[in-house]
């Protein structure tokens, strides 16, 4: 590629030459991908990388859509053709973004009103911004030191590029899945970029097409969801990567990627509460009303930058109220947290870290424990059983939502004639006293012991 530059460009170049042996220790784009979304498009998805984030809690939060009344067991769960059970799908793409059964299902992501109104941090935490929170902005035009949207410098021989954003965010076609560079990223958002509808109102968001103080594709506009105090706290797993380029931005020769005319230091101007980051979490699932002990992995929980050491605590969101838990035991690394009981619901949790930084955000689900209170054979041929979370029934999934009588593998036959949510009456001609009863919700099991 041929790329004309300014004369004191032409002298940063030079400078960049004869540094040439440090420079060289800068690992190639495309960025690591270690810290926040894969740089992929969601037609690259696979259900294995969807499970990356959900990768527990799934059946329980389909479930619970059920009561809402917003679907039933048959919307996701049609007849086989051939009478011989219900369809069970596994994979997530089959659905979402896609038709299933008649219905239209959106894509999961930067569909939701959040996303659509620019509050990017809702899920990915504070590796941005979100877009109307009036964190600052520099009004004067960019300078020399102002990183580009693109590059200032290329090195016509090996092809790197320096001094924007493109310096670490490029595509690579040979990974899995492949990792697409920011042009792609970033106009392949759904409704949100507006590309899907053609509305091209969403532009503005950053781009100014029109009576903007800047060129369109100026570094300004970016900066409403990609601040300085943004950039400037990344980096992953900062206790272990301070001394290793291409890790955030806060590495050695890392300031040369977005600036290309200065060193820094081992820090850049703003870096104080570092961004933490969650890869996976012990369970996605909680019983409602019942505390859990959960294990967070990721890293940043705990940091030190010039001598201030920066704590967390656990978030959970999406109830009447945000719940700020205090972990039991805290790391960089790792973080063991206690839910309080929670009612049945969707919720998010993330880290927080000391009232600013926000981790991305991984779904929790709290879905109805099945407790039997008692199973009792009220007649010669009529055993009830009372209790809650049973959920609903439906003759059509039989072989999954049931109930069964047994001693010892000897089942029992019976029949059921009444479910409902908290009580459930079988006729069983052969079941007895001290016959062991067991619900299989759509939730989960439990059994009793059938008494007189």
């Amino acid at each position: 590629m041929k790329y004309k530059v300014p004369i004191y460009m032409v002298a940063l170049l030079a400078i960049l030459v004869f540094a040439g042996i440090v420079l060289a220790v800068i690992p190639p784009p495309p960025v690591n991908q270690n810290m926040g979304m894969y740089d992929t498009l969601f037609l690259n998805f696979t259900e294995s990388k969807c499970r990356n984030c959900h990768a527990s809690g799934v059946p329980d939060t389909h479930h619970n859509l059920v009561a809402t009344g917003e679907y039933g067991c048959m919307n996701c769960h049609p007849a086989l053709p051939d009478g011989s059970g219900v369809m069970l799908v596994r994979d997530c793409l089959q659905c979402h973004n896609n038709t299933f059964n008649g219905m239209a299902i959106r894509k999961p992501h930067h569909e939701s009103p959040a996303a659509l109104d620019g509050h990017c941090k809702t899920c990915h935490g504070s590796v941005v911004d979100n877009y109307d929170d009036g964190h600052y902005i520099p009004t004067y035009p960019p300078s020399s030191m102002t990183p580009d949207t693109k590059f200032k410098v290329v090195n016509q021989t090996s092809g790197r590029k320096w001094g924007g954003c493109e310096s670490c965010h490029e595509q690579d076609l040979t990974a899995t899945p492949f990792i697409a560079d920011n042009n792609k990223t970033h106009h392949r958002l759904g409704n949100l970029s507006g590309f899907k509808n053609n509305d091209n109102t969403k532009c503005e968001m950053c781009h100014d097409m029109h009576n903007g103080t800047y060129g369109s594709d100026s570094i300004r506009y970016c900066e409403r969801c990609h601040s300085y105090n943004s950039l400037h706290n990344i980096q992953w797993d900062i206790a272990n990567t301070t001394s290793q380029p291409g890790y955030g931005h806060l590495g050695p020769n890392d300031c040369q990627g977005c600036h290309a005319s200065y060193v820094a230091g081992s820090l850049a101007p703003g870096s104080d509460i570092i961004v933490p980051n969650i890869d996976s979490i012990s369970s996605n699932n909680v019983i409602e009303g019942s505390p859990k002990m959960l294990t967070i992995y990721g890293d940043n929980f705990v940091t030190t930058v010039d001598g201030v050491t920066r704590s967390s605590v656990v978030m959970v969101t999406g109830g009447a109220s945000d719940i700020t838990i205090p972990p039991n035991n805290i790391s960089s690394n790792r973080i063991v947290v206690t839910l309080p009981p929670l009612s049945k619901g969707f919720y998010g949790i993330h880290i927080h870290k000391d009232g600013n930084a926000e981790s991305n955000t991984k779904p929790l689900v709290s879905a109805p424990n099945v407790i039997i209170n008692s199973a009792i054979k009220v007649d010669p041929a009529t055993v009830t059983i009372a209790g809650s979370g049973f959920g609903t029934y439906d003759t059509a999934y039989k072989d999954f939502v049931n109930v069964t009588i047994h001693t010892g593998s000897t089942l029992r036959s019976l029949q059921i004639t009444n479910w409902s949510d908290t009580s459930i009456t079988v006729t069983s001609s052969d079941a007895i006293i001290g016959d062991t009863a067991t619900v299989n919700s759509v939730y989960r099991s439990n059994s009793s012991q059938i008494t007189s």
